[in-house]
């Protein structure tokens, strides 16, 4: 059994082509039936000739086998039998056998199935051709010499021949079409298997994106939620702040808070890009303000390095373009800090130029960053827009960066038909330039750029809002409360009446009994999202605030996520960290024109404040069981600012909810709730209940239950007793 599963394999083995080891088969089935016609011969009486053309089929044919499984030549095989057999044998048995009358023509027919079913490529139709030929020959010589061909004696004999022949073609044929049923339905099973894993890892892949996905979109939030809160703090420091070394400080915390954003903002960006889900998202724009914003952008790095920043611009240049504002100062953003990162010294410049399309609304925006940096071998121009890819990285360890700037750069463009190009001299420097087509919305010319900004400098003063608005009510909705300290110190000086909540379902209550002029609400946030508390708001018929504009204020800022709050039925979007004129300017967007005073020369008297804060401030030397310095640093230096944080921790006391989802067993909100304490304990410098409450909220991402349940009752002993330390001081109440 073993001897012939051996000799099977090597006959039709898996690892043969299908071709090859159909050949093995036919040539196998025709010394079967040589054999077989021996027999049928035999027992119907011997014919000399007849054995003697069978004995030749049957070498032949066994030569041809030992050529294909042991020289392992099944072409050469494949084209001598056929040409063996049916240019040869099977027209000599043509005429001792019977000619059109005998049952040879079935081995004609059998003869000319084997060109199609073992030979391949341009030799199959030569040798069918040089077949047809040798048939045609044979009925032809028949049909002019009938005396060449041998006459089966009597009907007996003629019927004989013709079954022995139908019997023994139609097996190798049968046998043949089996094995090819056999092989196909074989193949098909296996890519049914194929196709299942294939579904599967899809399913698994489709999964592991989604996860990515939430990933990002988690990872955004909460990354940007500290930093919202650092460079809203920085900015009432730069606004209220007179000393010029406090203010530089604030100026490097703003510059290094930026660079952070930035390399946040590539991740999310790439992953979007990467996803297929980035989308342009064209606006009417003011040239100058994004030339103006990159510029200040890079300004203050290329200082650091005693740098020339140079902003060159062809005067005549339109105004106001329409085109993806935020990509367009992305591109050269990115463009302008990957020259100052790779110039060590002397220059780097900015040229902005256009160049008119056919259609006197169509341009293209011509941007060139040269720099006189550290430049580029020949061999890595090719790698410079690859992704997570630093150039001569040896040489270039200290500059820091994530290596996805000029591609995401690359593949903008490419969404949006742009075009970038590269000059380099390796030492001297680089000179990149992209091409950006943008449809002109004004003929009115921009100007020097230089001339211009100098303009604005000079008519700068220090911080002054743009409007009062004693009569309008807002609501701002968020579960961080340091989040709606700073929205509130932001808008202080405007005079509004801003309330806030710190849920949905507290948003819903204050909605329904009080009318609000704008909502700002925050979109992650436990038990009851914003999306969720929006649409409350909107299907209750009979809430005052049915048809209040409200603006989604979240920290999720993968690029793109704009139109998908927009399609929830939010009238906006501001992405975190909060920007003091993005805010105000959306506010003015939507308040009722009536409620808006617009600001005069004279800047009004602060509104007082219920409860003075100079008293309380004297009293934070006693809060020894705080880390105050540490409380006040991520206030900005601002004590005041350090009260109202205390109290809003106070005000939002979290201990209850938190007993009610751990005894509810609620782990997905209760490490939400954990999340937001040791954030907010942080920031008020009660270190040691943020780090126990960063114990437990790790240990509910890993799902250690036990060790939740374990450290819940120590965690809420030590909160409340905080809790209680405040609420016994002066300062909150």
């Amino acid at each position: 059994m073993d001897k012939i599963k051996k000799v099977l394999n090597t006959l039709f083995g898996e690892e043969l082509e299908i071709r090859h080891r159909l050949l093995n088969l036919i040539l196998s089935a025709v010394v079967i039936g040589g054999f077989a016609s021996f027999l049928i011969t035999f027992a119907l009486g011997f014919n000399l000739g007849g054995v003697a053309i069978t004995g030749v089929i049957i070498i032949a044919d066994v030569f041809c086998l030992w050529l294909s499984v042991k020289l392992f030549k099944p072409k050469l095989a494949s084209i001598l039998i056929t040409v063996i057999a049916n240019v040869i044998i099977f027209p000599i048995m043509y005429f001792f056998c019977g000619g059109c009358n005998g049952g040879m023509v079935l081995w004609l027919v059998l003869g000319l199935i084997f060109s199609w079913l073992i030979l391949e490529g341009p030799v199959t139709y030569v040798v069918y051709v040089l077949n047809i030929v040798a048939v045609a020959v044979c009925m032809i010589v028949e049909y002019n010499f009938p005396q060449m061909v041998q006459v089966i004696e009597g009907p007996i004999k003629l019927i004989e021949d013709r079954l022995q022949s139908m019997i023994i073609v139609s097996l190798i044929i049968g046998i043949i079409f089996k094995y090819q049923a056999h092989i196909f339905e074989k193949q098909r099973t296996i890519m049914e298997e194929q196709d299942e894993t294939l579904r599967k890892t899809l399913s698994e892949l489709a999964k592991v994106n989604q996860a990515k996905s939430d990933f990002l979109a988690n990872m955004s939030h909460e990354i940007r939620t500290p930093i919202n809160a650092m460079l809203g703090m920085d900015e009432m420091i730069l606004r209220e702040n007179q000393d010029s070394d406090i203010n530089e400080y604030a100026n490097n915390i703003q510059s290094a808070g930026q660079t952070l954003l930035s390399l946040i903002n590539d991740i999310l960006d790439f992953s979007k890009i990467e996803a297929g889900k980035m989308e342009i998202q064209p606006v009417e724009y003011s040239l100058f303000s994004v030339i103006n914003d990159c510029y200040n952008m890079v300004y203050m790095r290329a200082s650091e390095k005693n740098l020339h920043f140079i902003v060159k611009n062809d005067p005549m240049l339109p105004a106001r373009l329409y085109g993806d504002e935020v990509r367009v100062r992305q591109i050269i953003s990115n463009l302008l800090t990957n020259a100052v990162k790779y110039t060590p010294k002397g220059t780097v410049t900015l040229r902005i130029k256009g160049r008119r399309r056919n259609d006197a609304k169509e341009m293209v925006l011509q941007v060139e960053v040269e720099d006189t940096g550290i430049g580029l071998k020949p061999e890595h121009v090719k790698e410079l827009f690859d992704s997570f890819k630093r150039i001569d990285e040896k040489k270039n360890r200290n500059i820091e960066g994530t290596g996805l700037g000029l591609n995401i750069t690359k593949q903008l463009l490419d969404l949006m038909d742009g075009t970038i190009s590269v000059q380099s001299e390796y030492g001297q420097g680089s000179v990149f330039k992209v091409e950006i087509p943008q449809t002109i919305m004004s003929e009115e010319v921009m100007g020097d750029f230089g001339e211009k900004y100098e303009k604005v400098c000079a008519a700068k003063t220090n911080y002054r809002e743009s409007f009062r608005a004693p009569h309008a009510r807002i609501l701002a909705v968020d579960d961080v409360p340091m989040n709606l300290q700073v929205i509130k110190a932001l808008l202080k000086n405007t005079g509004m009446q801003i309330e806030t909540a710190t849920n949905g379902r507290q948003c819903l209550e204050m909605t329904r009994l009080k009318k609000y002029n704008l909502i700002l609400m925050d979109h992650m946030m436990p038990d009851m999202d914003g999306v969720e508390t929006l649409h409350r708001i909107r299907a209750m018929d009979d809430y005052p605030n049915k048809s209040t504009p409200v603006i989604a204020l979240t920290a999720n800022a993968i690029m793109g996520v704009e139109q998908e709050y927009l399609a929830e039925g939010f009238q906006s979007y501001l992405s975190k960290p909060v920007r003091g004129a993005q805010l105000e300017d959306t506010i003015l967007t939507y308040l009722p024109p009536e409620l808006v005073e617009w600001e005069s020369e004279q800047k009004p008297e602060q509104i007082s404040e219920e409860t003075p804060l100079e008293r309380k401030t004297d009293c934070i030397s006693r809060l020894d069981f705080l880390d105050t310095e540490l409380g006040i640093e991520y206030c900005g230096g601002d004590k005041d600012f350090y009260v109202e944080i205390l109290q809003a921790f106070v005000d939002g006391r979290r201990d209850e909810e938190l007993e009610r989802l751990f005894a509810g067993e609620d782990w997905k909100n209760y490490q939400i709730q954990v999340h937001t304490l040791k954030s907010t304990s942080l920031s008020i410098g009660a270190f040691d209940l943020s780090e126990n409450a960063k114990k437990m909220e790790m240990a509910v991402k890993a799902k250690r239950i036990s060790e939740v349940q374990a450290g819940h009752g120590n965690l809420m002993e030590q909160y409340r007793e905080l809790l209680n330390k405040l609420i016994q001081t002066d300062i909150v109440h």
